[in-house]
């Protein structure tokens, strides 16, 4: 399990990461793997993950099979320790990854990437039907079983019973994260590209004002996705769901709040759903409340005349937005098209 807000539980079939973008300064996932490593490199007794630092990708085939197992449908978030779309993760496991997300329709995967431009490569490596050919030989090659391999073929393709024939995977949520402008100006138009069912933003850690351009209209190729799109759609229309977060861990940086307000009122008008996920370890506090127990001796930031900011951990700060919690998520649950009796 896990205690990521907007998911049920984690995935992990590779580890390992390299970091790309201002967002992965202070990567708790970094930080997390890298003291553990040092605790295995020490004696202790960790699993074998640990075993490398976590710059170096590794590969855990043995997990692909999981979700199988994982009865009660779920959220699961896939790669919290990794990218997905990291260059050292080979296509051909990516393809093993997507073959496994389609022979399990009970559960909805959210797959969140740094990596937008490899995302898109990888789906632009194959047209349609080649894909969904893959995986179905893919699934077959995981479970030996003929009747993965004709589930997935049957269940892409529309056959069976409330299936959507859908490109790509209907239980498959794809998102990009999104940090400060720059990100957003770069990763954002790579992941309107991409075929998903659902496409999100992660904008954790945010670390500056964002404009998401919802109201600009689609100037590159739409021909990839399922059904087309209208080169007058807004970008608005094609994103289903944003995070906000802010930073959280040792060195995190503090965030201002009409940040988030400014993102949560973009959504607000395109009927986005909106997930405030955390403060971080900074909580708005009006700078006369500085001598208040708990607060007095802490670390403060002042942003402008009006907005301060103290440092009072993680679970302190929590994650209230105006007095209101925002715990939105896309209205798009996959419909149960039956289940592959594969082991």
């Amino acid at each position: 399990m896990t205690n990521i807000e907007w998911t049920d539980r984690v995935w992990n079939p590779a580890t390992g990461c390299t970091k790309v973008s201002e967002g992965c300064r202070n990567c708790y996932a970094f930080e997390t793997h890298n003291r553990r490593h040092k605790g295995f490199m020490n004696g202790a007794k960790l699993p074998k993950q640990y075993a490398e630092p976590f710059n170096k990708i590794q590969l855990f085939p043995d997990r692909l099979l999981q979700p199988l197992r994982w009865k009660k449908p779920q959220r699961i978030f896939v790669n919290s320790m990794s990218d997905l779309f990291h260059k050292d993760i080979p296509f051909k496991y990516i393809d093993q990854v997507f073959a496994v997300m389609a022979l399990t329709p009970r559960h909805t995967y959210q797959v969140l990437t740094k990596r937008p431009e490899r995302m898109l490569q990888y789906f632009q490596s194959m047209n349609r039907a080649e894909m969904i050919e893959c995986w179905q030989e893919t699934a077959y090659e995981l479970t030996k079983d003929d009747e993965a391999a004709c589930f997935v073929a049957n269940r892409l393709n529309g056959v069976l019973p409330n299936a959507k024939p859908g490109w790509a995977i209907q239980n498959v949520w794809l998102g990009t994260s999104v940090e400060n402008q720059k990100t957003a100006d770069e990763r954002i138009p790579l992941l309107l590209q991409t075929p998903a069912a659902v496409r999100f933003l992660s904008c954790e850690p945010l670390l500056g004002m964002v404009d998401l351009k919802l109201h600009d209209s689609l100037l590159y190729h739409t021909s990839g996705w399922w059904p087309p799109l209208s080169e007058y759609t807004k970008v608005g229309e094609v994103i289903d769901w944003v995070i906000v977060g802010g930073e959280s861990g040792s060195k995190a940086r503090p965030m201002h709040p009409d940040w988030v307000r400014s993102i949560r009122d973009q959504c607000a008008e395109f009927n986005i759903p909106f997930f405030f996920k955390q403060y971080g370890e900074y909580a708005p506090i009006h700078e006369l409340r500085t001598n208040e127990p708990g607060i007095k001796g802490k670390l403060w930031v002042n942003f402008d005349p009006d907005t301060s900011v103290c440092r009072v951990g993680k679970k302190k700060a929590g994650r209230l937005l105006d007095g209101q919690e925002w715990s939105q998520f896309p209205d798009a649950e996959y419909q149960d098209c039956g289940e592959c009796s594969c082991k």
